[in-house]
């Protein structure tokens, strides 16, 4: 915890006042496979940020993965599961002594969605 006392998230973590500092900062915070790319591939990507499909896109993606997912969740997990009888609530728990006695020691039950 002691090392964290001198850290400051705003300062840099190079001295600013030498060359090589301040370009040791400028790689840190600066993403360099941007220098590969023209100019008017990187506008592209910034108007694809911006366009006006991106929420319905994003909510017709989600709607896909749901409609595929759910079902494969499903499949692959298994929905039965059981617990015993003396851990049920009270009202159910008397309800199934009474009816079937003490041959019932577990119920078994579907967990659905």
């Amino acid at each position: 915890m002691e090392a964290l006392k001198g850290f400051d998230i705003d300062a840099p973590r190079w001295d600013q006042s030498t060359f090589m500092g301040r370009l040791k900062h400028f790689f840190n915070i600066t993403d360099c496979r941007t220098v590969l790319l023209p100019d008017s591939r990187l506008d592209e990507a910034k108007a694809l940020k911006i366009t006006f499909l991106h929420g319905p896109l994003q909510v017709m993606m989600v709607g896909v993965f749901l409609i595929f997912m759910v079902p494969a969740a499903c499949s692959l997990f298994p929905q039965r599961c059981s617990m015993a009888v003396s851990k049920l609530e009270p009202e159910l728990r008397e309800s199934i002594i009474s009816q079937y006695g003490d041959r019932v020691s577990y119920v078994y039950f579907n967990k659905g969605l």
